[in-house]
């Protein structure tokens, strides 16, 4: 690679809302499939190429994708190196399907998987000289979600004292093929802001790509080219208000409408032209361990009691409780003996773009995890995403874990692990991104 080499940049877009009748993941109180669609969901694919690597970040509105599903993506599109993001949207489709799913979950999935293939190689197709600018700017819509109640429990609440990470950190990628005196062209925005997708409530049967959705149709508008959105460290981090279902999509628009302007705002104020070049892309699985212990040659189910514990169901109905989660959680993990704990995989992805790191963990990531990662980098500047590529569930910090709560003692349980993870699991993904990044940082660089 020569010092005068072009960043090659291309984007493109697909539509990849299920039919009526699929459900609607996110919420375990939801009885009903979607009776239809508000707005689109999208998978939008940016392709970038150094000449000598290439890879493809994929935003796509969706909960989680199941790591056999991503497997199959990434598959079709090899050698190209693709990253797949979830906006975490709680009205969006099913993530996992096999032979053993629903015919009409298997052929929505088969449809997710040609969708955002045909996404990747329309933005291969599309690729031209580009530039990219980093912008920081702040948000307010989010709010740590971890009451404390007056038992001393923790619950799914307001916050305020809690840790946030308000930052919207935008990435401009911007065309280079003008040569007059024209502003470049705008061929596509990453916007990366912690915030569930969570405005719409469990009542809503509605497909919705929730504020994320017209958070991105008002940047587009306003600034033009796509817009990609990574969903940070959002974990414990929920959109700052009540359910107001007779006002729900009102309440969408406003909460996305109060990103896009935050987005607006960063780039007209202050943007930072990135160096582009290494383009690298670096990939890790580290296992982390629950609290069971082996003791049998398969993981004890003892999931099943107690879940149907926690929602008030007698425990004769455990036999009932895959057949409830395969409805409310299509899903398969990966449970293995590490160490004599189950333990189950999630990966880690390391991007490299010039001065730019993306990392990016298969969790619902504790807010505070981000910040660490971004804080240690030792790169210019650092974007965390998380429920890319697969997802193990939430990741809580050691404190949260001793806390408890939904994220730590009953999450675990609806991807049917034999127990919650172990504290030390925090410092586990924060070490391993940490040597990947001294290696891809300090090691000696690339020759073209």
């Amino acid at each position: 690679m020569t010092s005068d080499s072009t960043m090659m940049a291309g984007v493109a877009r697909t539509v990849i809302t299920p039919p009526k009748g699929i459900y609607l993941i996110g919420y375990g109180d939801r009885t009903k499939d979607n009776t239809g669609v508000h707005d689109e969901l999208t998978a939008t694919a940016l392709a970038l190429d150094d000449g000598m690597t290439r890879i493809g970040i994929v935003a796509i509105d969706i909960l989680t994708i199941n790591e056999f599903i991503v497997d199959r993506i990434r598959d079709s599109l090899a050698p190209i190196e693709v990253v797949l993001c979830c906006s975490h949207t709680h009205s969006g489709p099913i993530a996992y399907a096999d032979e053993k799913s629903p015919r009409k979950n298997q052929d929505y999935i088969d449809s997710l998987v040609d969708r955002v293939v045909e996404a990747v190689e329309q933005a291969e197709s599309n690729l031209s000289p580009a530039r990219l600018e980093y912008s920081l700017g702040e948000a307010s819509v989010g709010i740590n979600r971890r009451e404390k109640m007056p038992d001393g429990s923790i619950d799914i609440g307001r916050n305020p004292d809690g840790p946030r990470d308000g930052s919207v950190q935008v990435i401009s990628i911007l065309s280079t093929e003008n040569t007059d005196s024209q502003p470049a062209k705008r061929l596509a925005t990453i916007v990366n802001y912690a915030c569930h997708g969570t405005v719409l409530g469990p009542d809503n049967l509605l497909v919705s790509a929730d504020w994320i959705g017209a958070m991105r149709q008002k940047v587009e508008a306003e600034l033009g080219g796509l817009s990609l959105f990574l969903q940070g460290a959002t974990a414990d981090i929920n959109p700052d208000m009540y359910w107001e279902d007779s006002h729900a999509f009102e309440m969408v628009e406003e909460q996305g409408w109060q990103v896009a302007e935050a987005v607006s705002a960063a780039v007209h104020s202050e943007s930072h032209k990135l160096i582009d070049t290494p383009l690298i892309v670096e990939r890790t699985e580290i296992w982390l361990p629950t609290e069971s212990k082996v003791t049998s040659d398969l993981p004890p189910q003892n999931y099943r009691k107690a879940l149907l514990s926690k929602a008030n169901m007698p425990s004769f109905m455990s036999m009932f409780t895959d057949r409830m989660l395969d409805k409310l959680y299509p899903w398969k993990s990966i449970i293995k003996d590490k160490g004599g704990f189950w333990s189950v995989p999630m990966r880690i992805n390391l991007l490299r773009i010039g001065d730019l790191a993306i990392v990016t963990f298969a969790a619902e990531t504790f807010t505070k995890i981000g910040m660490k990662v971004k804080a240690a980098s030792p790169a210019a500047y650092t974007l965390f995403a998380s429920i890319s590529d697969g997802c193990i569930s939430y990741l809580p910090t050691a404190e949260s874990h001793h806390q408890g709560g939904y994220e730590v003692e009953i999450a675990p349980l609806a991807y049917r692990y034999p127990g919650k993870l172990q504290a030390s699991c925090e410092n586990l993904a924060l070490e391993t991104t940490a040597e990947q990044m001294e290696r891809l940082w300090h090691s000696e660089p690339r020759q073209g």
